[in-house]
């Protein structure tokens, strides 16, 4: 399989300390919005606070209703939307949650409809995560 140059992003600070964090792109209401997410390889799916949603125009209520299982064994409802994502260059559709539970003050990225279009790799030495985009 043919790899393209990595997209690398430097460890940002979450919660007081270096994680892997990387800026990604969501398409919502026709419009392209920034967002850094925490890189969590156990999330199953990519979760954002409500407030992210509704400062842009999006009713997060209209989406899929799921239960996602978080750290404590709970349950929280998460509303699922088919959103266009960009990290890099890379484009593609990813079923992206928004919670009003989500119990940590940052958004994560999950790995379900993501982790399938790179290789991605933590490098805890040089403090950076790196997609390697793979066709």
């Amino acid at each position: 399989m043919a790899t393209l140059r990595p997209i690398v992003f430097p460890y940002g600070l979450v919660c007081g300390r270096p994680s892997p964090v990387a800026t990604v792109g969501l398409f919502i209401n026709g419009r392209w919005r920034v967002v850094e997410l925490y890189v969590d390889s156990g999330a199953f799916y990519t979760l954002l606070h409500v407030q992210f949603a509704t400062d842009f125009g999006l009713d997060y209520k209209r989406g899929r209703k799921v239960f996602a299982q978080v750290g404590d064994g709970g349950l929280i409802a998460v509303y699922l939307h088919k959103l266009r994502m960009q990290i890099g260059e890379r484009q593609f559709i990813c079923e992206v949650g928004f919670s009003e539970k989500l119990g940590v003050s940052f958004n994560l990225l999950g790995r379900f409809g993501v982790f399938e279009h790179f290789k991605i790799c933590f490098h805890e030495k040089r403090k950076v995560v790196s997609f390697q985009t793979v066709v």
